[in-house]
């Protein structure tokens, strides 16, 4: 029976590194469960993903026993969040999250009774873990990551009652909408001096909850700064990035 090492990773403040995978497809996600990641973010918000090929890509992640398969939802809905976790991910992350009962109802969704109001039934969800039916049912409170995202100026007005909802994991930053929502232009490393204030704030407001911090980067450079920062979750790369850059510079080479 395995366990979820990144919540431990997550729990001990130690950093959880990753990558993003926007292409909907589960051999390349087979593939990059291969590396020695901590995790892999299926995500299911950007990407052309339908709920059977993202149930695949949970299960050729979780297959490999290597990084947690996570996956980032279209919107914080009950059947989002029920479809991901009846696929056997190990964790959600919820976009847009902008008050304290938005995050109240994804912790909602995501526990079993009698700490949320989750339905069970999937004959998926335990595979990932090696578990029947039943020991899943016992210990999926524990083991599964609710995640939320950060990533408007409207969520900034909440952040304290926010951080303070039992139940959250982590608390993830999207700093493109993050970037757009306070009229900056659309980098995930913004370097504007209002965009880093915010930053400051956000990881000055979750010091006091202990909440582990994530934050989407373009780069392993990037993500190596992010750490520094305080971040704890980051992804070094994402294979709709990964990809284009890599045949580019492929590319360059073979005109030399």
């Amino acid at each position: 029976m395995k366990t979820n090492h990144l919540k431990q990773l997550l729990t001990s403040g130690q950093p959880a590194r990753g990558a993003w995978l926007g292409i909907p497809s589960p051999e390349s996600a087979r593939l990059l469960a291969r590396l020695p990641l901590d995790w892999l973010v299926v995500d299911s918000e950007h990407s052309p993903l339908d709920v059977s090929t993202m149930s695949r890509m949970v299960a050729a992640i979780a297959e490999a026993d290597g990084p947690a398969p996570l996956v980032r939802i279209a919107q914080a809905s009950v059947e989002n969040i029920k479809r991901a976790l009846d696929a056997g991910a190990y964790g959600i992350i919820a976009p847009m999250i902008n008050t304290p009962e938005e995050a109240e109802q994804v912790v909602t969704w995501s526990r079993f009774p009698p700490e949320g109001q989750r339905s069970f039934g999937s004959a998926y969800a335990g595979l990932t873990f090696g578990q029947s039916m039943g020991e899943y049912l016992k210990t999926a409170n524990e083991q599964v990551i609710v995640g939320i995202q950060i990533e408007s100026e409207a969520a900034f007005e909440h952040l304290d009652a926010i951080f303070a909802v039992k139940g959250i994991d982590l608390v993830f930053v999207g700093p493109v909408d993050l970037s757009i929502s306070l009229g900056l232009d659309p980098l995930p490393e913004n370097l504007d001096p209002q965009f880093r204030r915010f930053i400051d704030r956000l990881i000055a407001s979750a010091r006091p909850h202990r909440l582990p911090l994530g934050i989407f980067c373009s780069n392993g450079r990037a993500a190596a700064e992010r750490l520094r920062q305080g971040f704890q979750f980051v992804n070094v790369a994402s294979d709709t990035g990964g990809l284009p850059r890599f045949v580019q510079a492929e590319l360059d080479v073979s005109k030399k």
